[in-house]
C-alpha cells in the first residue's frame, strides 16, 4: 500500500511540474539539430567515454557511459528543474557517438535519443530512445532499422533530428566496393515517431 501511495504521489508531482510548461514545442526544445556522423574513421575507440547534459525547457538529461568495451553501460538521469525524476542504466552495443532531445510527435513531452556506433570497420549506427511522459518513461523501439546488405547498406550512418523526424544517411555500396570507397551514392531515410501500445516506435516514412 505504501509503495502504491508513493507512486501515486510521484505521478501527481510530475504532472504538476509538467503543467508549468506552457511554451510551444519549438521554444521548449534546445536540440542542436547537428549531424552526428558515425563514419569509418570514428571507431568505438574514438569514443572511450561519453558525458553530456541536454535540456528541454525545464527538463535536463545527464548522459554518461560508465565503462568501455564492445558492450557498455549507459547511465541516464532525468531532472525537472532540480528534481530527479528517474535514474536508469541500460546496456548498449558499442560506444555513444552523440545524443539529442526532441519532440518528434509534438505532444509537448521530451524524448531522448542516444546514438551509438558498433565495433568493426562498418561502424553501424543504432538509436536508443525514450519518451518522458507525465507519469512514466516510455520506451521508443526501432521498426525495420536493420537494412539488408543486398540494398547496398554496410553501415557508416549519419544520424540527427530535423524538426519532427529522425534522419539517417548512409553511403550505398556496390558489389566489389572497398569499405572506404562506396560508389553507389548516398541514401537518406526519415523516421517518424508513432504510438505503439504502452511504447512508441520509430518507423520509416
Amino acid at each position: 500500500m505504501k509503495a502504491k501511495l508513493g507512486y501515486w504521489f510521484m505521478s501527481l508531482l510530475w504532472l504538476a511540474l509538467l503543467a508549468q510548461d506552457n511554451l510551444p514545442p519549438d521554444a521548449r526544445t534546445q536540440s542542436s539539430i547537428e549531424k552526428l556522423v558515425v563514419s569509418g574513421s570514428q571507431s568505438p575507440l574514438s569514443f572511450p567515454q561519453y558525458n553530456k547534459v541536454l535540456t528541454f525547457n525545464r527538463f535536463r538529461f545527464a548522459i554518461a557511459t560508465a565503462d568501455t568495451g564492445a558492450v557498455r553501460e549507459l547511465v541516464v538521469k532525468a531532472y525537472h528543474s532540480e528534481l530527479l525524476l528517474t535514474n536508469f542504466r541500460v546496456r548498449i552495443d558499442g560506444a555513444v557517438a552523440g545524443a539529442e532531445v526532441g519532440d518528434l510527435d509534438g505532444n509537448r513531452f521530451p524524448e531522448l535519443y542516444v546514438y551509438t556506433v558498433s565495433n568493426g570497420s562498418g561502424s553501424f549506427g543504432r538509436v536508443y530512445a525514450w519518451q518522458f511522459l507525465a507519469d512514466r518513461k516510455a520506451d521508443i523501439v526501432l521498426n525495420g532499422w536493420q537494412l539488408p546488405v543486398s540494398d547496398g547498406y554496410m553501415g557508416h550512418d549519419s544520424l540527427w533530428i530535423e524538426r519532427d523526424v529522425l534522419c539517417r544517411k548512409y553511403p550505398v555500396y556496390r558489389a566489389g566496393d572497398a569499405n572506404a570507397e562506396p560508389s553507389g551514392g548516398i541514401e537518406m531515410k526519415r523516421y517518424k515517431l508513432q504510438p505503439a501500445g504502452q511504447a512508441f516506435v520509430l518507423k520509416a516514412e
